[in-house]
């Protein structure tokens, strides 16, 4: 896992495209479907989805011998929660609602060992159960993704201080959530809402840093994000694809079985 996170760094840093999806299915059969695909990279989450510790190690699992890099959106920016999931394997976290400066450097503590950061040391599954234990403790810091996710529109006016602060690997917009925080919630086509997403994704081409939109768009509209910055390119979710196809299919069938 550790090469796997070491060798996405390096892609991102280097400007490279790069393409995931989220999982949402608390379900080792649906994850190893994912994993198989040929993302890049995908998000597990456990912010939102029914995810236990039991549920979250079966699905990390479900990654073994692919190339995909699996990143846990932790529930919240919680060093014992953040620990937990780095220790069952997680190539990286995804930290939601991140709104200052503090929060950002307290993020980027939690994903490090001493003396970068505060991580307590037990990687049970992450270190092959002890077997590679010199390995984990010399790569960790380095191959652990941190991203952090700006969702609220105080967030967006402290930008340039958060993204400013040192060994954030990733930076994600939450659209709905800054939407709502605007009073806008869903609205994610309004001038404000519009305006607060570029102006994360220019202060992240500002700070070298590769920034993602979330969004469940079509592809025109993620390319347009892409011209103007956006990097860490998402596709869909499990659900969504999951239901785009089911609907696709049936109404293809009837067509061509019933004429209709």
């Amino acid at each position: 896992m550790l090469q796997k996170g070491l060798s996405l760094k390096k892609r991102l840093r280097a400007g490279e495209l790069t393409f995931g999806a989220w999982v949402s299915f608390a379900d080792q059969a649906a994850a190893e479907i994912m994993a198989g695909v040929g993302f890049d990279w995908v998000l597990i989450d456990t912010e939102h989805a029914p995810f236990s510790l039991e549920s979250l190690a079966c699905v990390l699992m479900a990654f073994n011998g692919r190339p995909t890099v699996p990143i846990v959106r932790a529930p919240w920016n919680d060093r014992v929660m953040i620990k937990q999931i780095l220790d069952l394997g997680a190539g990286g976290i995804l930290v939601p609602y991140v709104c200052s400066v503090e929060e950002a450097r307290a993020a980027v503590a939690a994903c490090r060992y001493p003396p970068q950061g505060v991580r307590g040391f037990g990687p049970r599954r992450a270190s092959d159960y002890y077997r590679r234990t010199d390995e984990y403790i010399r790569l960790a810091n380095e191959a652990v993704i941190c991203a952090i996710q700006i969702e609220h529109i105080d967030a967006v006016k402290q930008a340039r201080e958060i993204l400013a602060v040192p060994d954030i690997d990733v930076v994600l917009l939450g659209p709905m959530d800054l939407s709502g925080s605007l009073g806008l919630l869903g609205q994610l086509d309004h001038p404000q809402v519009v305006a607060a997403v570029e102006q994360v994704v220019a202060e992240g081409r500002r700070a070298n840093l590769p920034v993602g939109i979330p969004v469940d768009a079509p592809p025109d509209v993620v390319a347009q994000w892409v011209a103007k910055g956006s990097q860490f390119v998402i596709v869909g979710e499990d659900h969504s694809l999951l239901r785009r196809a089911a609907t696709e299919t049936l109404a293809r069938f009837r067509r061509q079985v019933l004429g209709e």
